[in-house]
């Protein structure tokens, strides 16, 4: 009888110890994968706008600020290829020769339910410049991508 009892308090005292051993560390992955999914890859600083002709074509982006979709990243591709998350506020670059096509898409977790927007030009070695926003509909949200100007872009925050 003492056997017993011995044996089921030792088995209670282990459940007990596993069970918050677990919950600990799963916390502890749950709150290290939040935080990371926070983090673009994109610059805060604007890029030097190249005015050379090196044969290439050069493609700017900026995400505007907004409060709509502000924690979720947004991933710009070209061509297929990942260039990068931008979080609000965040600039980036990228070179390509001839035709290009863009795509831009929630990343991670929050972005999930989010619609994206493509585009596409023509490589003629000359800088084209890419806003990227939130349009919010009654029950969607989407991330969309407009050209603009040099000027429109040193503008856009």
């Amino acid at each position: 009888m003492k056997l017993n009892f011995l044996l089921i308090v030792i088995l209670k005292n282990n459940f007990k110890q596993n069970f918050f051993f677990r919950i600990k560390y799963t916390f502890l992955i749950l709150l290290f994968l939040f935080l990371t999914s926070c983090a673009g890859t994109g610059s805060k600083v604007k890029p030097n706008i190249s005015v050379e002709n090196s044969g290439s074509t050069n493609l700017y982006f900026v995400r505007e600020s907004g409060f709509i979709a502000g924690g979720v990243l947004v991933k710009v591709e070209v061509n297929g290829v990942e260039i990068a998350k931008l979080g609000t506020k965040e600039y980036t670059n990228y070179k390509t020769s001839g035709n290009f096509k863009i795509d831009v898409s929630g990343a991670g977790l929050g972005g999930m339910g989010m619609g994206g927007d493509s585009t596409s030009g023509v490589g003629n070695e000359k800088n084209f410049f890419y806003i990227i926003s939130v349009k919010q509909g009654l029950f969607s949200t989407k991330f969309i991508i407009n050209e603009t100007t040099e000027s429109g872009f040193n503008q856009a925050r």
